[in-house]
This record gives structure tokens, sequence and C-alpha cells, in this order.
């Protein structure tokens, strides 16, 4: 069930709005609700690229939580340039022997 929100712009706010809405041939509330939806799942994607970032969440858990591919959350963290935590060398070899681990027992 969709609920109308309203706000309040300046009159040269809305002219631009209209003047986008006419190029993009669509009314202007079906702008706004584009422009509002699109801020939305940038935030979001935002919000799970600080978790990747922080070594909180996998590249994955951070697509996952935002709602979108890892294709996509992958070219959002290149794009702003987002890199995981720097880990130890210990830290990776112990990745790798649990990695090996599982594909052992995976094995019949």
């Amino acid at each position: 069930m969709s609920k109308t929100v309203s706000t309040r712009l300046e009159e040269d706010e809305i002219r631009k709005l209209n003047d986008i809405a006419n190029e993009e041939h669509l009314d202007r509330s079906a702008l706004i609700r584009k422009f509002v939806l699109d801020q939305v799942k940038l935030h979001e994607m935002k919000r799970a690229a600080e978790c990747y970032r922080k070594g909180v969440a996998s590249l994955q858990e951070a697509a996952t939580m935002a709602g979108v591919s890892i294709y996509d959350m992958m070219d959002f963290v290149e794009k702003e340039k987002i890199r995981p935590p720097v880990q130890s060398s210990d830290e990776i070899d112990v990745e790798i022997h649990d990695a090996i681990d599982i594909t052992k027992k995976d094995q019949p």
C-alpha cells in the first residue's frame, strides 16, 4: 500500500524538476519517486560498504545487506575506492588453512 509524502520546495527547484521530468518523459511525481528511491539505494550501498571496509561483512554479505548483486557491490566499492581492512600474513594463513580443511571435508 503506497502512501503520500509531501515536502516543500522553492519555485526554482520545482522549475528544475519540471525541466528534468520533461527531458526524461516522466511526470514530476514519478521523477521525484525515482530520485528518492535512487538515493535510498545509494544510502544502503554506502552503509553496507562501510561494514565491508570495517571488516564486519564480506563483499557478498555487503551486497546482500544492500539488496544488490555482488557485481553491483564490486563496482560500487571500486568506484568509491573502498577496501577491506588489511590482514596480517598470520590471518591470511589461517583463512587459507581453514579453506583447505573445508574442501577436504567435502571430498569423498
